[in-house]
């Protein structure tokens, strides 16, 4: 018995030895089917080196086949990139159209809005590029045409009397600079000798001033890019009313509201405080401060309007608006008379406090995003406002009339 008894503990004995050896060759199995999946090996100290690295890059817009029908020069192509492996590098983006550089990017986002300038068919193509002009990828290639309804005139010279009309201004007035885009400098809105016809259309508004930088200021977390929303502001005046006009892009428009309730939808909002100066400590509104809104419509039942919520809390008198749907967006043009501005007339030089808005909706029931001509920008608070300047340069229309020399003199 004492004999059968160790034989049987002998064979017992040797089992963790068989287990240990089968988990061995199970680890082996995985091991070498592991390694021949892998595009490197992790064990034999090889590294993937810079140039073996993939530079995806893509054009996301415009599409392939994109047909752009724009109504005049100020309309733009989106163009948006999307790169991958580019960010950690020192490699430049290049945009190439019909074999021209029209844009280069050296980090994120990479997005731009070209102006043609001439209807055509355009090839573009986009180009990692490293330090010594190397062109390390492609992306791919995409062919649009662009169609104007009219076509772009040549380039404009500058005027210089009116820069040194801008400057004297600059120089003599008080503004907050730390809130105007781009810094230091207010919106410029020029004298009118011909009022512009409001009828939702901005031909007639290339000899004017004109802003596109709007900054996300509300609820700026929900900016994307500018192709969601973004807008070209234009403005002048005369003795008589306040004049402008505004081209939105809007990848999704929505306004379903009337009277107060407008800014709840796609609309405008541009704020005015007629004694800057007087103010520039002072948050809230008072009686020489006024928001207006503007709507365009529905444009399926509502038409375009205008509420002042402040502070009458009512339509502005002998407001005139009107706007045009577009394929990307909107236009909407208005005339707001000054004597809707309480004990206020405007004179050549005045700088007064103004911020105009862009709401942006996209079918949720309120505000999504809000996009400003000043950096910060709160309703209510008159603080957060940036400038616009009324300046008289002279008969820019053509129209063959002349400022009265008194009047259009700067003290």
């Amino acid at each position: 018995m004492k004999k059968r008894y160790k034989k049987h503990m002998f064979i017992f004995d040797r089992i963790p030895y068989i287990l240990f050896a089968l988990i061995l060759i199970v680890a082996l199995i995985v091991f070498f089917s592991l390694r021949s999946c892998t595009s490197f090996d992790l064990f034999s100290g090889e590294q993937q080196t810079e140039e073996e690295v993939d530079y995806s890059l893509l054009i996301a817009s415009p599409i392939d086949d994109n047909v752009f029908n724009f109504v005049n020069e100020n309309e733009t192509v989106p163009i948006e990139i999307k790169a991958a492996e580019v960010e950690s590098t020192d490699y430049t983006i290049k945009i190439m159209v019909n074999n021209t550089e029209i844009k280069s990017f050296t980090s994120p986002p990479y997005e731009y809005n070209w102006n043609p300038g001439s209807s055509g068919e355009y090839e573009m193509v986009a180009h990692v590029v490293d330090k010594n002009g190397n062109t390390i990828a492609s992306s791919n290639t995409v062919n649009f045409s662009v169609q104007y309804e009219i076509e772009p005139e040549g380039e404009t010279t500058v005027n210089v009397d009116t820069e040194e009309k801008k400057n004297q201004v600059l120089n003599n007035s008080v503004f907050r600079t730390n809130n105007t885009i781009p810094t230091g400098v207010p919106l410029f809105s020029y004298k009118c000798y011909s009022p512009p016809v409001i009828d939702a259309s901005i031909q007639e508004w290339n000899k004017f001033d004109s802003f596109s930088d709007f900054a996300p200021t509300i609820k700026k977390e929900n900016y994307t890019s500018r192709n969601d929303i973004s807008g070209t502001f234009y403005s002048c005046w005369d003795d008589d009313n306040f004049f402008l006009a505004v081209q939105v892009i809007d990848d999704v428009f929505s306004q379903n509201y009337v009277g107060n309730q407008i800014n709840k939808g796609d609309s405008i909002s541009i704020v005015f405080d007629t004694e800057l100066e007087e103010d520039m400590q002072i948050k809230f509104y008072n009686s020489d401060d006024y928001e207006i809104r503007l709507s365009p419509g529905s444009f399926s039942g509502t038409l375009a309007e205008s509420f002042t919520s402040w502070p009458s809390n009512s339509a502005p008198g002998g407001a005139i608006i009107n706007s045009t749907r577009l394929v990307n967006g909107y236009i909407l043009e208005a005339s707001i008379p000054w004597y809707n501005f309480t004990n206020y007339k405007p004179s050549d030089g005045d700088i007064l406090g103004f911020t105009v808005s862009i709401l942006d909706t996209d079918n949720l029931e309120s505000t999504e995003l809000v996009i400003s001509s000043s950096k910060t920008f709160e309703f209510n608070n008159v603080s957060t406002l940036g400038a616009i300047a009324l300046i008289d340069v002279g008969d820019i229309q053509g129209t063959g009339e002349e400022p009265d020399a008194e009047e259009s003199a700067l003290d």
